[in-house]
């Protein structure tokens, strides 16, 4: 089993596809009224189009922009922002492409178009401030002792250490618990950026809702917290508290493999856990026989498993239980990562689940392998 691997929603890539573009009243910097310019020069650009774009993870319309480089590789846009965005620039036939933060100041874009990756921007408080938040990230502790710990649970499995397997899993919940407890810092000490409000995405991928929850009313006595990205993080925790251990989940009902609609409430008086999971999803497939396993040790005990599939593609979706040898219910409305239950219950990844006991209240969430086991046994002797 990898535990610490999800398949991941694109939409909560947060660092790396987030922009907030609606009005807020003036920040720090630079008066909003003069708008933006960008003056870029680029090697390896001469006569090309040069394409500035939005990228917004939960707009459907992203703001564009175009402008062709001069024979020197030089160019510009104007433009007025009503808040910081977060865009992309690319170059017409060249690979790759630049993120930044867009806010309305004097920008400048030096490099090399067959490297945009490297292409330096400069002018912007934001982009400053996210460029910090991006070492952090990559410079941390934090992703050596994830790796650790997976290794070290890898290889305890393999030999079924159950005791090096329990430590494994304790170390990367630490793990989980000094970067909540860091990018909470990071939000105290740079309050009222865009780059904040950012992380309060990273706050919920790791399970901390209320650590965001905390966090975004701090910010929402500000002016970034009036931002679009703000607003849509706060129905995201609203949904997300709905769905905390001790809340009853919410109905839903969707087609089996047969095409009869299945209700949760038809598991009403049973322990259940609700797996979201798909056929093109690795992690899932590779944790499917952990699953097959605590299935048959609890299914006579008043347990069992009901299966939600993000799938698109029945064929797929159907060979997958049938190789894994998935023998509980299953249901999906093939939307993929657009389907209705996954939306309802805000699943951003994939392995997720929710243990609810008889009643239908959630009594854990996201437990896989001999954690999952564990949790069951404290109710199921």
């Amino acid at each position: 089993m990898r535990l610490f691997i999800l398949c991941i929603i694109p939409l909560f890539l947060y660092f790396e596809a987030t922009s907030q573009s609606k009005p807020v009243k003036k920040q720090s910097g630079p008066d909003i009224s003069d708008g933006y310019t960008i003056t870029g020069s680029l090697k390896n650009a001469a006569n090309r189009k040069i394409i500035l774009t939005e990228n917004s993870f939960y707009k459907t319309r992203q703001h564009s922009d175009t402008t062709v480089a001069n024979a020197k590789g030089q160019f510009s846009f104007k433009g007025k922002l009503d808040e910081v965005a977060f865009y992309n620039l690319k170059v017409a036939g060249k690979q790759g492409q630049q993120h930044f933060y867009l806010e309305n100041a004097p920008i400048t874009i030096r490099g090399n178009a067959d490297s945009l990756w490297a292409v330096q921007v400069t002018g912007s408080k934001e982009e400053n401030l996210r460029k910090v938040l991006e070492k952090m990230i990559l410079d941390t502790a934090s992703t050596n002792r994830y790796k650790r710990a997976e290794i070290k649970f890898s290889n305890a499995r393999a030999v079924n250490d159950q005791e090096t397997m329990q430590a494994a899993i304790r170390d990367q919940e630490e793990a989980v618990r000094l970067d909540q407890n860091r990018f909470k810092q990071f939000i105290a000490e740079h309050p009222n950026h865009a780059a904040s409000v950012n992380v309060l995405g990273m706050l919920m991928n790791l399970n901390d809702v209320a650590g965001a929850d905390s966090m975004l009313t701090k910010l929402e006595t500000m002016e970034i917290g009036k931002s679009q990205q703000a607003k849509f993080f706060r129905q995201q925790i609203d949904q997300l508290s709905r769905l905390t251990i001790g809340k009853i989940a919410p109905e839903f009902a969707q087609t089996d493999t047969l095409g009869n609609v299945v209700k949760l409430s038809a598991f009403r008086g049973k322990y259940v856990l609700i797996d979201f999971w798909a056929s093109w999803c690795g992690p899932c497939r590779a944790e499917n026989p952990n699953l097959v396993q605590t299935y048959r040790t609890f299914k006579d005990r008043n347990f069992t498993i009901f299966s939600v599939s993000l799938d698109n593609n029945k064929e797929n979706w159907l060979n997958a239980i049938r190789k894994d040898n998935l023998t509980w219910a299953h249901v999906s409305d093939l939307k993929g990562w657009k389907n209705e239950v996954a939306q309802q219950y805000n699943i951003s990844s994939v392995p997720a689940n929710l243990l609810l006991d008889p009643t239908g209240k959630i009594i854990a969430r996201n437990l896989r392998g001999e954690a999952l086991n564990r949790k069951i046994k404290e109710f199921i002797p």
